[in-house]
């Protein structure tokens, strides 16, 4: 009795630190010591769920507790590493950052099977590419044609037999991998038909049952593949908003077999083309369609209500949700107090290489116009960078960081999901335009409000 005492406190003593035993691990080669970041994939944005500082000999631990998904390693200047987790411990050795084949992941089949099917698909991706025009342009009976006709479908055999090698472990990652691998095409059939037979098929290998899709990139990606498919350079706008809602109406009704699917595909939808300012298609989801095939509780249903409601916040037209409170610099601000002409509401995050790159456009953009205000919502980045980032760059504008991060009510009140996210105003604070970057916003100022 008094070992079988014993046994139990030494387990009791030991279940803590296997509870807390290391998750993610790793060690990076080529890069100087610096801050790295553990991201989840959502489907909306990147949620930080950690961050360590690189020891002395570049190596990270995290003990954060994950789930099965789909992660991404982020460092303090932007060098992104992804990884899957699916209940086991991962350890990465990375020689070079920037030689996705240097990366070596120990005692993890699905992730070196995950690496080498995103470096294998980009090799052939690359190389279909350059054969493209010669399949286009070259008289089908030519010799020159006809060698790159063959090494097209021997590149499209060797995807297919590696893939199929891949999926034979029967790991996650062989799941993610039948999802995500591209279907093969007929080269005798023209380019009509070789596109009919994409939209028929494209889905064939993805199971809409299958929630393990959900925190990943795949479905995701799976689906924007599938509606840019449905877009030809003849088509004029209107053409192409109604075959966007058709291509929408496909996966959402595909997806009606399970709730949470669909309720994943569907906000990942609305949110995305609301932040693309494609206020048609946000009508039309508004109605979320197919909903009545889905089963579902009420309760339920009145989740996909508010994701509506959530994305009709910040619609062309509506005046946008006031943001007051003190800037980084501790001076008092308030949006509606703001008597420019015009207002430019930027969400950035300092992690983001894009967005503190773009923050170099915007101060020349105000230089030249002295009309408009700029209101800077940081989502992410350590405060003390921020503000040396400020006064580098010398930016006029309202720097706003209450450190709330996604969870700020700010990202609530605008239906932020990205960054960088912009909104512009005009002088009553409503709505006028939602550009997609600076180029978009620069654009707009240039072709519709100095003309």
């Amino acid at each position: 009795m008094k070992n079988i005492k014993i046994l139990v406190i030494t387990l009791l003593f030991l279940m803590p630190l296997c509870i807390y035993s290391q998750t993610v691990s790793a060690t990076f080669f080529n890069l100087p010591q610096q801050k790295v970041y553990l991201n989840a994939y959502t489907g909306f944005y990147m949620e930080v769920l950690d961050s360590v500082m690189m020891s002395q000999d570049k190596r990270v631990d995290f003990n954060t507790p994950l789930k099965q998904g789909m992660y991404e390693l982020e460092t303090e200047y932007g060098e992104t590493l992804v990884f899957l987790y699916d209940n086991s411990a991962v350890k990465i050795i990375v020689k070079d950052f920037y030689d996705s084949a240097s990366v070596e992941f120990i005692n993890s089949q699905l992730n070196t099977d995950w690496n080498a099917y995103n470096i294998f698909k980009d090799q052939v991706l690359k190389s279909m590419e350059m054969l493209k025009p010669i399949l286009r342009n070259y008289d089908k009976e030519t010799e020159f044609y006809n060698t790159a006709k063959n090494e097209y479908n021997s590149l499209q055999d060797k995807f297919i037999s590696f893939t199929d090698s891949l999926m034979t472990h029967e790991n996650y990652a062989s799941k993610l991998i039948k999802a995500d691998r591209f279907l093969p095409l007929n080269l005798d059939d023209d380019l009509d038909k070789q596109r009919d037979y994409l939209i028929v098929n494209f889905f064939n290998d993805v199971d809409f049952n299958d929630l393990s899709l959900i925190p990943t990139n795949v479905i995701a990606n799976k689906t924007l593949d599938f509606l840019s498919i449905l877009q030809t350079p003849e088509q004029d706008h209107d053409q192409r908003i109604m075959s966007l809602i058709l291509g929408i109406d496909n996966v959402l009704h595909r997806a009606t077999v399970n709730y949470e699917m669909y309720k994943y595909l569907f906000q990942f939808l609305i949110e995305g083309f609301n932040e693309l300012g494609y206020e048609d298609i946000v009508d039309y989801m508004s109605r979320v369609p197919y909903s009545e095939e889905v089963d579902c509780t009420e309760e339920q249903y009145n989740e996909l209500l508010s994701i509506v409601e959530f994305n009709s916040r910040v619609r062309l037209g509506s005046i946008a949700k006031n943001i007051a409170g003190t800037t980084i610099f501790d001076q008092d601000f308030e949006l509606y107090e703001l008597e420019d002409e015009f207002t430019i509401i930027y969400f950035w995050s300092y992690t983001c290489d894009h967005c503190r790159y773009t923050l170099k456009h915007l101060k020349n953009f105000l230089d030249e116009n002295n009309n408009f205000s700029l209101v800077a919502v940081s989502v992410k980045g350590d405060l003390r960078k921020i503000k040396n980032l400020v006064k580098k760059e010398k930016i006029d504008g309202y720097f706003y960081h209450d450190g709330l991060e996604w969870d700020s009510p700010v990202i609530s009140d605008y239906a932020v999901t990205a960054t960088p996210t912009f909104f512009l105003l005009d002088k009553d604070k409503k709505i006028i335009y939602k550009p997609f970057d600076f180029k978009e916003l620069d654009d707009f100022v240039s072709l519709i409000i100095k003309r």
